[in-house]
């Protein structure tokens, strides 16, 4: 009898882990949503004009170091650096990294995180809806300081169809789309300025970021917004 019910029993755990494997087999992301777009490099959609903006040369706008570039590309297909400077002198930091693959590990790290690793503090986060006329876009911003270097950043990330701030809503999209068997791409829209007038700084941010998104061309638009393109 005990020899009966023990085979019942591993019977039953055989069932269960079969079930379980096929459940997981089913639900694992099996698409990604770039998969079928064309690859446009980010060189290629960001005027170094538009607006009062004009990139520098560069050898002026070095926005990352070689050795910060050489990890962004494990993580990245595509990165994109630029320093802009208007008539005023005012200079805007650009930063553009973008990922096909928005799982747990290569998902697009937050400027919190990769700052923090770079020996900043971070000062000042905070969630903050940028008035683009039609919509409004959602953005984060915080101050990283590192001795007497204050910059103020305006940061957003696309995933998929959605703009996403913070841990919670980013991985609320990479989860949400793993249930509909899908993988997001995914891009990080960093800008930012040596400044230690931080609202003045914040203030220039939003009027380059409404001119960048104005520059960019209707075909490009999703790369940036996702479905707020339009």
């Amino acid at each position: 009898m005990r020899l009966l019910i023990s085979n019942r029993r591993f019977l039953l755990i055989a069932i269960l882990m079969a079930t379980a494997s096929i459940a997981a087999a089913m639900l694992k992301p099996t698409a990604t949503l770039s998969i079928d777009t064309p690859i446009v490099k980010l060189e290629d959609q960001v005027p170094r004009h538009f607006g009062e903006w004009q990139a520098l040369d560069e050898g002026l706008s070095q926005v990352v170091s070689p050795q910060v570039e050489r990890r962004l590309e494990i993580f990245y297909a595509d990165t994109l650096s630029r320093t802009y400077q208007n008539a005023n002198g005012d200079r805007i930091m650009l930063s553009l990294a973008y990922g096909r693959i928005q799982n747990r590990e290569l998902q697009v790290h937050k400027p919190e995180v990769c700052y923090v690793s770079q020996g900043f503090q971070i000062k000042g986060l905070q969630k903050a809806d940028l008035d683009l006329g039609t919509t409004t876009l959602p953005t984060m911003r915080l101050i990283a300081v590192q001795g007497a270097r204050h910059e103020p950043i305006t940061y957003w990330i696309r995933s998929g169809d959605e703009v996403v701030r913070g841990w919670y809503e980013q991985n609320r999209a990479r989860i949400s789309a793993g249930f509909r068997g899908i993988i997001n791409d995914g891009l990080l829209v960093r800008v930012s300025s040596i400044s230690d007038d931080s609202a003045r700084a914040f203030e220039v941010q939003e009027r380059f970021i409404r001119d960048l998104l104005l520059a960019i061309q209707p075909a490009h638009q999703y790369m940036f917004l996702g479905k707020r393109q339009g």
